[in-house]
């Protein structure tokens, strides 16, 4: 390629062409930090972008940061995403899943229905009958706010569990403890 009266050399800028394979695009995506140790280099991602919202884009984790941002507490994942059509456009906003392991089912409660106490343990309130109410430690694993806990330990599938008002059953115990 000759470009008249267009000199060139390296370290200048602008440079006169760029070659890339728009084939696969790469998604940086800051993570919170307590997601952080589950990500690994290789693992599977599915991304979806507003323009396009019933296409999945499928790649892989090529990247994870080697630190916490102390600013917005986020660690920097770079997947590569293959875009075989061309459709992602850089600087797009897109939402991800990053594949951590296999699908599992289990016990999931309403988030409102978990309630943290002063020691830091996570209960709910079960009820059989829904006039008696029982408190039940309980070992949370995923939270999703304004969504469902996830619930490992302390309760059986099928249990009736309070949770508009969970919060204020607790509250009432308090006190009726103390008078």
């Amino acid at each position: 390629m000759r470009l008249q009266g267009f000199l060139t050399q390296p370290g200048n800028a602008p440079a006169p062409y760029t070659v890339a394979d728009l084939s696969t695009m790469w998604m940086i995506a800051n993570v919170i930090e307590t997601d952080a140790p589950a990500y690994k280099v290789g693992q599977e991602v599915e991304v979806r972008v507003p323009a396009y919202p019933d296409t999945v884009f499928k790649g892989h984790v090529t990247t994870v940061g080697s630190m916490i941002d102390p600013n917005t507490h986020r660690q920097l994942v770079r997947s590569e995403i293959a875009d075989p059509q061309h459709l992602l456009r850089s600087g797009m906003f897109a939402s991800f899943v990053i594949r951590i392991g296999d699908p599992t089912r289990s016990l999931a409660v309403p988030a409102e229905a978990v309630v943290r106490e002063g020691d830091g343990t996570m209960t709910v309130w079960a009820t059989a009958d829904r006039r008696r109410f029982v408190k039940r430690t309980v070992k949370v694993g995923i939270q999703r706010p304004r969504g469902f806990s996830q619930i490992t330990e302390g309760l059986e599938a099928g249990e009736l569990v309070v949770t508009d008002g969970a919060v204020f059953l607790n509250h009432k115990l308090l006190l009726g403890a103390d008078g």
